[in-house]
C-alpha cells in the first residue's frame, strides 16, 4: 500500500496548493484520491466500489467519511456509514454516505472558496455542501491533482514496480500457454493465475488479449499457426497499474518479414531510455517513433497508427502521453510506458511492445526489464 509517510508528504504538498490558491476547504470524492492523500485503499480495482469523500480543511483537521473504519489513514477522525444489513448490500449507499456527511458537516464552518472534483463530485452531495457551509465559489482541483500526480513518490515507484513485476509474470505463464489450437481464454487464465500467485492474493490482470487482431478482451477462440499474438495488458496492484506488451509467433516459426519487422520494432523500443529527457515533448517523441517505423519497406505511408505511449500510475493512463494530436512534456519523476507498432495483413496482424519507464536525476530507468523475442519461451 502506499505508505504513511508519503501520504502525508503529498497531503502537506496538496494543502500548500490550496493556500496559493486561496481555497479553504477542499472536498476529495473519487476513491484513488482519497487514497493517494491519505494512504487508505478503499476498494482495489475491480472491487465492488463503496463511495467515500475526504474533507480536508486548508489550514485545520480532515476527516474521512467511508463505508468501514478499518485500516489506517493520514486523517484527524473517520465517519462511518453502514453498507448492509445483515451482511445484505444496501441499495442507497450515496444516500446512506450523504446522511453521514450531512451530519458531520453539522456546525462546519462556512468555506468561501471550495475546492471540489467536479468529475467525481455526486450531485446528492454537492446539494448537501452547498446547504450547509454554503461555498460562494466552487473551485474545480482536477488539473491541480493531475499535476501533482505527474510526478511519482518512491512509494507509488513501489507499487509500479510491483505491478510491471505481476504482469511479467504474468507474460511468463502466457507464453507457455501460447500454441496453435489453444482457447484465447486459457491463455488469459494462465497468465491472470500466475498474476495472482506472484503476491499471493487475488489482484486484477487483463487487456488484449485477442490473437491476430489491434487489440480486445480474449474470445472463446482458438488461436492458429501463422498467427502473431499481441498481448498488451493491464495489472494493478494495491491501486497502481502496469500496462506492458510483447508480441509472439503462436507456432514459434515466424515468417522473415514477421521476424524483420519485429526486430526494427524491438529496436525502437530499446532505444527510449537513451532520446527521453526532462523538457522533451511527447508529440517529439512520437515523431521520431513514427519516422522510424515509415523505414520499413511497406510502412512508408502507414506510421505509427496509435498512441505511443502514456504515463502510468493511479489510473493506467495518465499525463503525460506520446500523441500526436496532445503535448506532453516529460519531467523528472514521471512513470510512462512506450509501445511503438506496426500492423498489416501480411504480418498476420501485427507486432506491438511496450516498457516502462521512470524519469529520474540520473537518467531513464526502465521498470520492466523483461525478454523481448518473438518465439515464446516454453
Amino acid at each position: 500500500m502506499l505508505t504513511q509517510e508519503g501520504s502525508r508528504a503529498r497531503q502537506d504538498r496538496f494543502r500548500s496548493q490550496l493556500e496559493q490558491m486561496g481555497i479553504d476547504a477542499a472536498v476529495i470524492t473519487d476513491r484513488r484520491e482519497i487514497y493517494y492523500l491519505t494512504g487508505l485503499l478503499l476498494c482495489d480495482y475491480p472491487n465492488f466500489p463503496f463511495p467515500a469523500m475526504l474533507y480536508l480543511e486548508t489550514g485545520g483537521p480532515t476527516w474521512l467519511a467511508a463505508h468501514t473504519d478499518e485500516g489506517e489513514a493520514v486523517v484527524d477522525e473517520r465517519v462511518t456509514y453502514p453498507p448492509n444489513v445483515l451482511y445484505t448490500m444496501s441499495p442507497d449507499l450515496m444516500a446512506l454516505l450523504n446522511e453521514a456527511v450531512a451530519k458531520k458537516l453539522d456546525g462546519v464552518k462556512h468555506a468561501p472558496r471550495l475546492g471540489w472534483q467536479e468529475e467525481a463530485m455526486p450531485k446528492l452531495l454537492a446539494d448537501t455542501l452547498d446547504r450547509t457551509i454554503a461555498p460562494t465559489e466552487w473551485v474545480s482541483l482536477e488539473a491541480m491533482i493531475a499535476d501533482m500526480q505527474k510526478k511519482k513518490d518512491p512509494d507509488e515507484i513501489d507499487l509500479l514496480r510491483t505491478a510491471a513485476k505481476d504482469g511479467l509474470a504474468a507474460y511468463t505463464a502466457a507464453q507457455k500457454a501460447i500454441a496453435p489450437g489453444v482457447n484465447e481464454l486459457d491463455v488469459l487464465s494462465a497468465g491472470q493465475r500466475a498474476a495472482r500467485d506472484a503476491v499471493g492474493e487475488n489482484i486484477f490482470h487483463g487487456g488484449d488479449y485477442q490473437c491476430a487482431e489491434l487489440g480486445g478482451w480474449a474470445r472463446d477462440k482458438t488461436i492458429d499457426a501463422g498467427q502473431l499474438y499481441i498481448i498488451d495488458a493491464h495489472t494493478a496492484y494495491h491501486g497502481y497499474w502496469s500496462d506492458l506488451c510483447r508480441t509472439w509467433s503462436v507456432d514459434g516459426s515466424p515468417t522473415d518479414l514477421q521476424v524483420q519487422v519485429f526486430q526494427h520494432i524491438k529496436g525502437i523500443l530499446e532505444d527510449v531510455p537513451y532520446v527521453v529527457k526532462p523538457g522533451g515533448k511527447g508529440t517529439e517523441l512520437f515523431a521520431m517513433i513514427d519516422s522510424r517505423i515509415r523505414e520499413l519497406p511497406g510502412f512508408e505511408d502507414v506510421g505509427l497508427i496509435h498512441h505511443a505511449g502514456h504515463a502510468v500510475g493511479i489510473r493506467p493512463h495518465e499525463m503525460p502521453d506520446l500523441n500526436r494530436d496532445r503535448e506532453g512534456i516529460f519531467e523528472v519523476g514521471n512513470v510512462f510506458s512506450c509501445e511503438p507498432g506496426a500492423y498489416s495483413d501480411d504480418l498476420n496482424h501485427g507486432i506491438r511492445l511496450e516498457n516502462t519507464f521512470h524519469i529520474t536525476e540520473d537518467g531513464v530507468e526502465v521498470l520492466s526489464e523483461y525478454p523481448i523475442e518473438i518465439v515464446a519461451r516454453k
